[in-house]
């Protein structure tokens, strides 16, 4: 048995090496296809490029990872059947969980390998990515400049426009510069052509003009104005450098560079900041409460819930107050703490209360429609700003909600797309003993249609859950569960064929008698004259 299992793995080490290297390879030249216009043409030494590309390599690993391991079962599997090697395993007594068996041990371990890779491999690859993308973002080089575009050269302060370049010489037609740095003064240069070149280092820009003029205009003071012409003229602009500086971004890490320890704590981040505009939101709606009464010797304002009143109150409250009746502020019973009444409720012993009759609502109602609320009786400023303050409440719940999911949805796929190795064990295994006969053209439509619905599914679980839709866990792991489920169906079907022994089930319906067809009146007179 050991040498069988050593068999099979040895037979899925160079299609998955293969099946690896060649989609590795097709996403790498999609990303060079999309970043060729970003590092051709900047100046960039070729490590630089190199270093780019590297970076981007464990980004792509991790897709392509589960991608390799189905392609290497289904074409392992489908050479062993097409060889009859598992007929022929099958008939020494050997069952097909038994064959496939060693490739899901072997796809568990790549998956936990996957799992570290993805946790502190990965994050660290992503950040220095972006960090070196940032850098080069920044370096500005000569033949930047476009045709018939105001161009700035230096920010806020020196403007180029040029009718036509000559990116091969850097040379400039039909030039308008524009000096907006100087105080109280701005200069316009127009120049006939030009000839754009660096200092050694990199660092300063020098513009030979020719057969053009100069004019000036102090701003102060509109009527005096210069203006002068040359046959050749250089302006220097100092700090436009052309050199590549390194760790010059900023700190920052987005969720695709952290790792789960930092995403965990960014996750109990948000939910406290979720728990203070929740606190937030009860005292603004306790102190927005139309209904306010004082407990007996306390000048503190507090609220009470209070029911809709009826009809009845409602006419009552209109009615003028009685010579005889008590202020309802000076009759409002004091609500016990809320604690002593649990701590109380909890050792048994019982807990006097003042009864709220409503007598006393009805008082109480008669004189708050007394007092002018808001306080200061501006009603529509008052809930104009109550409402800015809901709304803006709501809008920071809202984004701290989206923020949340979007970490945990970054925590679970670190696991689920691993996993998606073992699921794709179960699967490729079965069609690839299926089909023996199926060969590469099998191999890659079953692949590219399993990969496709797979990732389908994962996008679209992972934008339900930013928009809160569905939760985090279920929107990563939905597809390994359909898949789960579809491959130990299809792997049950392909044991039990050319099998004589019936399932139970299958038996039990197999005995049942027929149905009964219904006879219509043609066919039982058919029937009596046959009698």
């Amino acid at each position: 048995m050991k040498i069988l299992r050593r068999y099979i793995l040895r037979e899925h080490i160079g299609p998955f090496v293969a099946a690896l290297g060649v989609s590795t390879g097709l996403m790498l030249l999609n990303q060079l296809a999309k970043r060729f216009g970003d590092l051709v043409g900047k100046g960039l030494p070729w490590y630089v490029i190199g270093e780019v590309f590297g970076l981007s390599v464990p980004f792509i690993v991790a897709m392509t990872m589960p991608m390799a391991v189905l392609v290497a079962v289904l074409y392992t599997f489908s050479r062993l059947s097409g060889d009859n090697e598992i007929t022929a395993v099958k008939a020494g007594g050997v069952g097909l969980t038994r064959i496939i068996f060693p490739v899901l041990v072997a796809a568990t371990v790549i998956a936990a390998g996957m799992v570290v890779f993805n946790d502190r491999l990965l994050p660290e690859s992503n950040h220095k990515l972006r960090t070196l993308l940032s850098d080069i973002a920044r370096k500005r080089p000569t033949f930047e400049l476009r045709e018939r575009v105001v161009n700035e050269v230096v920010d806020g302060k020196l403007f180029l426009q040029a009718a036509r370049i000559e990116r091969m010489r850097s040379v400039l037609w039909d030039l308008v510069i524009f000096d907006v740095g100087r105080p109280n003064t701005n200069r316009t240069i127009y120049a006939d052509s030009g000839h754009m070149a660096f200092n050694e280092a990199q660092t300063d820009l020098y513009l030979t003009l020719y057969d053009g003029s100069m004019h000036e205009l102090d701003t102060d003071k509109p009527s005096m104005a210069q203006r002068t012409y040359y046959a050749k003229q250089v302006i220097r602009v100092l700090g436009v450098t052309n050199e590549l500086e390194r760790g010059r971004s900023a700190d920052w890490r987005g969720d695709r560079e952290m790792n789960i320890s930092m995403m965990q704590e960014e996750v109990a981040n948000r939910r406290d900041r979720i728990r203070e505009l929740a606190d937030t939101l009860d005292a603004l709606m306790t102190l927005a409460s139309p209904i306010r009464t004082r407990s007996p010797g306390d000048t503190a304002v507090e609220t009470i819930p209070l029911d809709i009143p009826s009809e009845e109150d409602s006419r009552v409250v209109d009615e003028e107050p009685r010579p005889g009746d008590v202020s309802a502020r000076d009759r409002a019973p004091e609500r016990p703490a809320p604690r002593a009444d649990q701590d109380a409720a909890a050792s048994g012993d019982e807990v006097e209360r003042s009864p709220v009759t409503t007598r006393e609502i009805r008082d109480q109602l008669r004189y708050m429609r007394r007092l002018p609320f808001p306080p200061d009786g501006q009603a529509l400023s008052f809930a104009t700003v109550m409402r800015g303050d809901l709304e803006r409440i709501a809008s920071r719940r809202q984004l701290q909600r989206r923020e949340l999911s979007r970490y945990a949805v970054e925590i679970q796929k670190k696991f689920a797309i691993p996993v998606a190795a073992i699921v794709f064990v179960l699967i490729g295994a079965p069609i690839g003993i299926r089909f023996p006969r199926g060969g590469i053209g099998m191999v890659i439509g079953v692949s590219f249609t399993v990969f496709c619905v797979y990732y389908v599914f994962l996008i679209g679980g992972e934008e339900l859950a930013d928009r809160n839709f569905l939760s985090p866990f279920w929107a990563m792991w939905t597809p390994n569960v359909l898949f789960a489920a579809l491959g130990i169906v299809i792997l049950f079907l392909v044991s039990r064929s050319g099998s004589r022994r019936v399932h139970p089930v299958l038996a039990r319906l197999r005995g049942l008698p027929p149905p009964r067809r219904r006879q219509s009146s043609g066919d039982a007179e058919e029937g009596r004259a046959a009698a």
